[in-house]
């Protein structure tokens, strides 16, 4: 499948960057690959993680989060704190071309109408990317991985639930080439891909991915999880004993403070980092809010729900209701980081801005 003018319209207008049509036909198999037997043991990792990643877990499936959710929110703010402006500095400018254009030099009309051209070809289209791939959408994008009927349930931004089969499934696992580590195009993932009888890609996406100081360690700790949970006969009851939480996404918006948490979360792994780059919590937590509060929570259809139902007894259920109370110590520093970070800001604010008022 090669991707069509149409496909780009969907990705940079449209922002449909997660799981769809145009990025399953985008994604390449580059950098350094390392394919993964699912029946093999992964020697790297010691054991395995939730790493914010999984939503719930039973003995029937495990449901993960996509790979985009660690980072929800910070391409919107980038977008609305540009695009604003933007659109402010577009709208003045059309008025004075429109109001007194008589009394412009003609250079300075020329140049008017190429920042127009510029701005509604380039800019504009950049801008409605980042806004738009996570406003007004869904607040997550669920992945259940079903061990009983060996199927995987995948939502999509375009194309409804995809099913597969996890046994056509070839996960293998992404690095960026040292070249591009220097150009800043850093890549730690674990991808997979089906292709039809014909051997043409019919699927390729990201299935998870980890922002921290871990890397590709924490990448491989969630695939193994869900390897064993898939693989092993008592995978259900590993991932059942995991010691780490659940991510708050069950059903519901995700609330004020785990958002604030996943922000602390993914600006580093030290408390001491979290402190000093305040102001970067408080960017990543307000457009993790915004963006979750503006997006509707996703709820599976009934044929999905009627495949993967759980026994009234199962021992092994574990979701946001049965995850122990956040502690103060858990509330108030991410609290204390998204509070920082936004007054320092309104203070740079203030001494760069006193002078005009």
């Amino acid at each position: 499948m090669r991707p069509s003018a149409r496909d780009y319209y969907n990705l940079y207008i449209k922002g449909n960057w997660g799981f769809s049509s145009t990025t399953s036909k985008l994604l390449k198999l580059e950098g350094e690959i390392k394919t993964l037997d699912k029946k093999t043991k992964t020697l790297k990792v010691d054991g395995t993680k939730l790493n914010d990643t999984v939503i719930k877990t039973n003995s029937v499936f495990i449901e993960a989060v996509d790979p985009g959710n660690r980072l929800r929110g910070v391409p919107s703010f980038f977008g609305l704190i540009g695009g604003v402006p933007f659109l402010l500095g577009l709208f003045a400018l059309l008025y004075i071309l429109s109001s007194h254009s008589e009394k412009l030099p003609i250079f300075v009309i020329v140049l008017a109408i190429l920042t127009l051209i510029t701005s509604f070809v380039f800019v504009l289209p950049i801008t409605s990317s980042l806004v738009s791939r996570e406003l007004f959408r869904k607040t997550h994008y669920p992945i259940r991985f079903n061990r009983r009927d060996r199927k995987v349930y995948a939502w999509s931004q375009d194309m409804g639930i995809v099913t597969m089969n996890w046994n056509d499934i070839q996960f293998y696992s992404s690095q960026a080439t040292k070249s591009q580590d220097r150009r800043g195009m850093s890549r730690e993932e674990i991808r997979g891909y089906v292709r039809d009888s014909n051997g043409n890609m019919l699927y390729h996406l990201v299935f998870f991915k980890y922002e921290g100081l871990k890397g590709m360690k924490g990448v491989l700790e969630i695939w193994e999880l869900v390897r064993r949970y898939m693989e092993e006969p008592d995978g259900h009851i590993q991932a059942y004993q995991v010691d780490q939480r659940l991510l708050d996404l069950d059903g519901k918006r995700e609330s004020f403070i785990h958002s604030l948490i996943q922000a602390t979360q993914v600006m580093a792994d030290s408390r001491a980092i979290q402190l000093i780059f305040a102001p970067m919590v408080m960017w990543a937590g307000t457009g993790r809010l915004i963006a979750k509060w503006t997006c509707r929570v996703p709820h599976w259809p009934a044929w999905v729900e009627e495949k993967c139902q759980v026994a009234p007894d199962d021992p092994y259920v574990r979701n946001r209701h049965t995850e122990r109370p956040l502690t103060a110590k858990e509330i108030l520093w991410p609290l204390l980081c998204f509070l920082l970070g936004w007054a320092e800001v309104l203070v740079i604010l203030y001494f760069c801005f006193r002078g005009y008022f």
